[in-house]
């Protein structure tokens, strides 16, 4: 009998689990407690970076693009540095950016320099004034001025072009903000006379005649510089949108033609508008210095 009762004696119930979501939903103001919280470090870790960014060494080129532009370097100094550098095999571009950043790009129209410490100054310490300036922000001036320097070949006027022996042109530093770029006049102010020829490699962008400028010429090199001959008196056959030009090619000769006006000298405009990665806006270079390298070489 006891065995029976034990049979039929009602065994425990196993409770199951019962089904539902395994994770418990996380509370929306906890969420907002952790997003505010990932916000913050993630600003603090800005601040550090910006903050690391302004206290590490290096120089700045802090030259308005309008006293770059005007280009008031000694040219003498520009064709010292060209020999320096190649004796010492130091970039050519990077020893003259560096040049005029030490001189603030020589914001003085009439500027007196001293070339003969030249050599000693920069060329000699090159490394060490290297190191004081920041490569991110020296990239662009050495970029343009490397491109200008490599593409300029030729003087505009044909070599040994004179007359009884003595030089038929001349010109001078004549930059300012209304006049951005560099006159080469004829002695003899005769229209026609002299013959122009292109300084560069490159493509004709555009060609023929203007009010402003008269019968000219514009280049452009494979780098994206635009140099501009204006004021012609005429211009070559085959000199028309499109054509490749090389470094020397006949362009036209001199004139006084468009804005200039019949009652000015006959003279060649020389316009060079490099592509210029410090600012944003239409960036012409005064040709002077660097039409004295030239013609030096």
């Amino acid at each position: 009998m006891l065995k029976i009762n034990r049979m039929f004696k009602k065994r425990p119930r196993i409770r199951r689990r019962k089904r539902g979501k395994i994770f418990k939903p996380i509370p929306l103001k906890k969420v907002k407690e952790t997003a505010f919280r990932a916000c913050v470090f993630l600003f603090i870790a800005l601040v550090f970076v910006l903050i690391i960014r302004l206290l590490a060494p290096g120089l700045t080129i802090k030259a308005a693009p309008e006293t770059v532009a005007a280009l008031r370097v000694p040219h003498r100094a520009v064709k010292m540095l060209h020999t320096y550098a190649a004796e010492y095999q130091i970039p050519f571009a990077e020893l003259f950016v560096l040049f005029c950043a030490e001189n603030g790009f020589f914001p003085e129209k009439n500027v007196a320099y001293d070339l003969s410490g030249i050599e000693r100054q920069y060329v000699m310490d090159f490394a060490a004034i290297k190191r004081k300036y920041k490569s991110k922000n020296t990239e662009p001036y050495v970029t343009m001025f490397g491109q200008v320097f490599d593409e300029l070949i030729h003087f505009p006027i044909p070599d040994g072009w004179e007359e009884d022996n003595e030089i038929s042109y001349m010109y001078g530093d004549n930059w300012h903000h209304l006049h951005q770029g560099a006159d080469i006049t004829d002695r003899e102010n005769v229209r026609g006379r002299i013959p122009v020829v292109s300084m560069t490699e490159g493509t004709v962008r555009d060609a023929g005649y203007s009010e402003q400028w008269g019968y000219h010429a514009g280049i452009v090199t494979q780098n994206g510089t635009y140099y501009l001959y204006a004021h012609l008196d005429s211009l070559s056959a085959g000199v028309s949108p499109g054509a490749m030009v090389m470094a020397g090619t006949p362009l036209g000769r001199m004139g006084n033609s468009g804005e200039s006006g019949e009652n000015r000298a006959v003279h060649l405009h020389i316009g060079i508008m490099p592509v210029a990665g410090f600012t944003k806006e239409p960036f012409w270079l005064n040709p002077y210095p660097l039409l004295r390298f030239v013609e030096s070489r």
